[in-house]
This record gives C-alpha cells, structure tokens and sequence, in this order.
C-alpha cells in the first residue's frame, strides 16, 4: 500500500535529519525528488562504517547514503548557476512539498525560500529542518547531531558517570528524532491542505526535537528540581529496571510493578526481600537502588542469558538479552515483523535495508526504489515534469548546471 502516492516531494535537504525525513515520506508513497550537487552529492555518499561500501566513486557511494535514502529519484541541479535555480524553482511549481536543511537565511538568499515559492504556488507545503530554531542566538550556528545532543542535556543522563565524562547514545538520536517530527509535521500539514486548499510553512528543530524525547523528565526537573544522573542502563523512576550480568551475557529485567517485583524476588529464591523495608516500594527501591542490586546481581550469575530469559519468560516478567546490532538484525522477531528487507541495487547487487515500521491494515509500505545513483534520474525527472527537450538537457549538462 502506497498512503501518499499522489504526493510529490521535492527533496532538497542533506547529510542525515532531512534525507532520514524524505525517507519516510518516500516509504508511504511519495515521489521523492532527491536534488544533489553535480559530480559530488550528497555527503553522506562517503560517510563508510563497513569495508563493502569504501570508495571515491559518487556513483556508489557510502553506506550511510545507502541507509537513508531509498524510496528516492536522483535528480543533480548545480544552485550555483541562476538556471539552476529556476530549475528548481520550476519544480517547485509541480509538487506538494519541498524539504530543506539549511541554516536558516540560506534559502532566501538563493531564491528558494518559502515566500518565493509558496508565491509561486500557494498550495506548497514548505518544511524546514534546522538545529536550533529560526530565531534565538544560535540560530544561524551549525548544529551536528552530537553537539545538539550535548546541548539538550542528553549527553549528561547517558553513560554510567564518573571521570570518563559524557557519553553520546550509539544512536543519532537527534538526527532521527528530527527527521521524525518533521515527517509527522508534513503529513499534518498534507491532512490541513486537503481541507483548506491552503499550503503551510513547517519548521522543526534538531534541538526541539530532541528535547521532547526527554518529556519524562521534564515536570520533574522543572517543577520538581530533580537532578538526573547517568546512571547505565538503569532508571531514576523504577528500580529493579536494567541489565545484570549473567553467566555469559546480560539481560535487562524490568519488573515495574510491586506484584512482578515480588514474582522476581520468589522465582530468584529470595522472598525475604519483600520483608525488607527498604524494599517495600518501587520509591524505596529507587532509593536503595545500589543495595537492591547487590543482592539481585549475584543470583543472576549462576545462569546464562538463555536461561534466564526461559524462566523469567515463564515467570511473566518483562525481560530481553542485550543484543549485539548484528544478532538485533537477525533476531526472529524482527524477521517475522518484515524488518529485513533486500533491495537489488544496479551496482552493489543485493542490498539489506531496514523495512518501514508503519503497518496500514496489516501492510507494510514497499521498497519501491534502491538509493539511487548520483543523477540517476535527471533526465527523466526534468522531462517528466518540465518538458525540457533532449537538446536542452544535453546543454545544461555540457555546462554543468545539472
């Protein structure tokens, strides 16, 4: 099933938030209209984490591209040329939605803001993916993932503290969460449009974003004065809630409520914790985290990771192995849910990608597309949608405008 397969989005963003974004909307059915830079790219064409994907050749390109990109046509228009521009201003005229990540100012100088081209076209949602906002006195700072997840606090309640200093979560965290709110913000927007006619102007932060994962916290430390700490896999609100050791691994338990702690403590051989007061309550837990955890942690010892999560499975108790990413990606329940996923590249041959986690009765949207090629797609787009002749396209390309 294909939700938005009418819709046309022309694709203007780079790196990670924004094309993770693009990615979304390209998997519910949208013609994703990816704009590069000739010869070079997107960037993330040479961000390489594995040995398969390294090489110089844009027409390849890195993994991370690789990840974040499918669902997309490859269109390569050069901004630097004013024919550039009003190709793009062109297209503009013939989609729904335009997707940027530039700082803030940038579009409008080049003539492509959202004034101009809703102008243009008043029915266009214009989105607008930045790290700190529009106004404000790091507005027009550049923002990576990490230095927003620094800023937002994240770094601070991450890791186990001590004189390590700050960790970052394995995840980008702010990347995605951008690119998910922004994905959210135009689907809103496309829902408004279909009642008013009118388009919209969305704006989404890497910053906001990214604050509003931590809203558990937020009346707490705010209203509460409450100082979290980093404290491993544990939670400041719930005790037992983490991973322990076993024999030969680990496994989270998360027993968070009185009855299931009381189940762990009787399938543990140790219901005279439930005697002890200190233990009476999941607050008094929290409290007394660290003896807690001394008395539970040696029991879990005595088995391996298997058995455990056999018996505390059995037990009722919420639990998991700590995965490896390479025994997460070929865990059976991913595999069942549709999660792994191969898509035939016309270079790279078979390619594994993650599927989308949206379901519409009971149908997972389709990989449609592989991550395409630098320009793969420029000619067919530019003709498909501004009838521009065969003769054109080869001067514009002997210039080096697309």
């Amino acid at each position: 099933m294909n939700a938005f397969e009418s819709i046309r989005v022309l694709d203007l963003t780079h790196g990670v938030a924004g094309p993770f974004s693009t990615m979304i909307l390209g998997d519910l059915g949208c013609d994703v209209l990816k704009i590069e830079r000739p010869g070079r790219g997107d960037a993330s064409r040479y961000m390489n984490v594995s040995e398969r994907f390294l090489t110089d050749i844009p027409l390849v390109g890195g993994d991370y591209f690789m990840a974040i990109n499918r669902n997309k046509r490859s269109v390569t228009i050069d901004f630097k040329d004013q024919r550039g521009i009003e190709l793009v201003r062109r297209l503009a005229d013939r989609v729904d939605v335009v997707v940027q990540n530039f700082r803030p100012g940038v579009v409008d100088r080049l003539g492509i803001g959202p004034a101009e081209l809703r102008a243009r076209n008043p029915s266009l949602i214009y989105a607008s993916l930045n790290a700190y906002g529009d106004e404000g006195p790091l507005a027009t700072h550049p923002g990576m993932d990490v230095a927003v997840q620094a800023r937002s606090g994240v770094m601070s309640i991450t890791g186990h503290g001590g004189p390590e200093g700050p960790v970052k979560p394995g995840v980008s965290l702010a990347d995605f969460s951008g690119g998910v709110h922004l994905s959210l913000a135009v689907l809103a927007a496309l829902f408004q449009r279909s009642v008013s006619g009118q388009g919209d102007d969305v704006r989404v932060s890497l910053l906001d974003a990214t604050m509003s994962m931590l809203i558990n916290y937020s009346v707490a430390v705010t209203d509460g004065a409450a100082d979290i700490a980093p404290m491993g896999s544990g939670h400041p609100q719930l005790a037992p809630f983490e991973a322990v050791g076993t024999a030969d691994g680990y496994v989270v338990i998360a027993p968070g409520t009185n009855r299931l702690f009381a189940g762990l403590c009787r399938l543990l051989g140790r219901p005279d914790l439930l005697d002890d007061e200190r233990f009476a309550s999941n607050p008094l837990r929290v409290r007394h985290r660290p003896e807690l955890m001394a008395e539970l942690q040696p029991l879990f010892k005595e088995r391996t990771t298997q058995e455990w999560l056999g018996v505390l499975e059995e037990a009722g108790i919420p639990c998991a192995p700590v995965n490896t990413l390479r025994q997460a990606f070929a865990d059976e329940q991913l595999v069942a849910n549709g999660m792994v996923q191969s898509i035939q590249h016309p270079t790279l041959g078979a390619l594994t990608q993650l599927g989308s986690p949206y379901r519409f009765a009971g149908v997972q949207p389709s990989l449609r597309r592989h991550p395409p090629r630098l320009g793969e797609h420029t000619e067919e787009v530019l003709g498909e949608l501004l009838a521009i002749t065969a003769d054109e396209l080869a001067g514009l390309r002997a210039d080096e405008v697309i």
